[in-house]
């Protein structure tokens, strides 16, 4: 990385792109939060006692599909009862895993 060749001994980058590449790359990419499969964070949430996920103050709030995507799989699991409330034992189990919900699942 060019930002640590030179800092604190001479070095040079050697970068494995032409810059009309890196003249089309983004400034910043999207927050991983608005990017990714959100089961995990909403089961977090849920085992912290938080029942509204959908009205939780994310910094970067995630797209409303998304949480709804994470609600419904996570209710197909078994984490999750009918009204969106972790199951025990099944919801309070996954949620102490530091795995993925549906690999989780194939533990129980």
């Amino acid at each position: 990385r060019s930002g640590r060749a030179g800092r604190e001994a001479p070095g040079k980058a050697f970068r494995l792109y032409t810059e009309r590449a890196f003249e089309e790359l983004a400034a910043t990419t999207p927050p991983e939060i608005q990017r990714t499969n959100l089961a995990s964070v909403v089961l977090q949430l849920k085992a912290y006692g938080i029942e509204d996920v959908l009205g939780f103050d994310f910094l970067d709030a995630p797209p409303r599909a998304a949480i709804l995507r994470a609600l419904e799989l996570l209710y197909a699991l078994g984490a999750l009862d009918d009204k969106g409330t972790l199951t025990k034992p099944i919801g309070t189990s996954m949620s102490r895993l530091p795995v993925d919900p549906q690999f989780g699942k194939v533990g129980r």
